[in-house]
């Protein structure tokens, strides 16, 4: 027993007390791995907590706030009903539109085919009265409408008639022009263009409603209408014609008619 008290034992149980020393880190190492599992169990543990978010539902109760919008609904009822009234109001005006058209349009009581002319005073370009129903008799009449004197198409429809006046003539037909000009600027354009014969004034459309070449708001249709010599019937009609066309075609119907 006194052999192990010697310096030699003793280094040697230094040594391996030393040599016990590194296995101090191995707990150290555990520490470490210890830690993440906590985190993890922390985060594991959010989650729980965060259940309770769910609470939010309860904030939805709010939705039986729609109740107060069912007076939002009546109302629009009582706007249907103000609507309805309206739109029946506005069903009677364009009823009352309706029956204007007939009396200012001359489509209704317009002449027709074998018809005279209406008992109708008029002035004609040199301002003298003259009685439409007189016109035609034992002489036939062409009478042709235009919208305005001395304008373009007015003027080549007129100019047409000048130029073919002597032909229409030889077939026994008296030419006038018609439109709702004053006798003074009649007179001016017969002085300008040397128009050959008689032009008729109806500022107020009185005859032109009768013939049905009224067109609203206040226009004339260009036409041409012909009465028969003798009999003094209408015999022709011809609306929406063209200018420059509108002469000659009379002169073909009176060739015909008279064949």
């Amino acid at each position: 027993m006194p052999k192990s008290d010697t310096p030699a034992t003793r280094r040697s149980a230094r040594v391996a007390s030393k040599a016990a020393v590194p296995s101090k880190p191995e707990p150290v190492k555990a520490v470490k791995v210890t830690k993440p599992k906590e985190v993890k169990s922390k985060e594991s543990k959010a989650p729980k907590s965060k259940e309770p978010a769910a609470e939010p539902e309860p904030e939805a109760e709010p939705v039986a706030e729609p109740e107060t919008a069912e007076p939002a609904v009546e109302e629009p009822k009582e706007d249907k009903k103000a609507s309805s009234k309206k739109s029946s109001k506005g069903a009677d005006k364009p009823a009352s539109k309706d029956k204007k058209p007939p009396s200012s349009s001359g489509g209704r009581g317009a002449l027709k085919e074998g018809q005279t002319l209406p008992k109708l005073t008029i002035e004609d370009n040199t301002g003298a009265e003259v009685d439409v129903s007189t016109l035609a008799g034992e002489k036939g009449v062409v009478i042709f409408l235009y919208p305005k004197a001395d304008t373009p198409g007015c003027t080549n429809q007129a100019c047409g008639y000048r130029d073919v006046h002597d032909e229409i003539a030889a077939f026994g037909y008296d030419i006038y022009g018609l439109s709702k000009d004053k006798p003074a600027a009649q007179q001016k354009w017969i002085d300008k263009k040397d128009l050959n014969y008689k032009l008729l004034c109806d500022p107020e459309s009185k005859l032109i409603k009768k013939l049905g070449a009224f067109v609203l708001p206040n226009n004339t249709k260009r036409s041409h209408f012909i009465f028969e010599k003798g009999s003094g019937k209408l015999v022709d009609i011809a609306l929406g014609v063209k200018p420059a066309d509108d002469p000659t075609s009379v002169l073909k119907f009176l060739k015909n008619h008279h064949a």
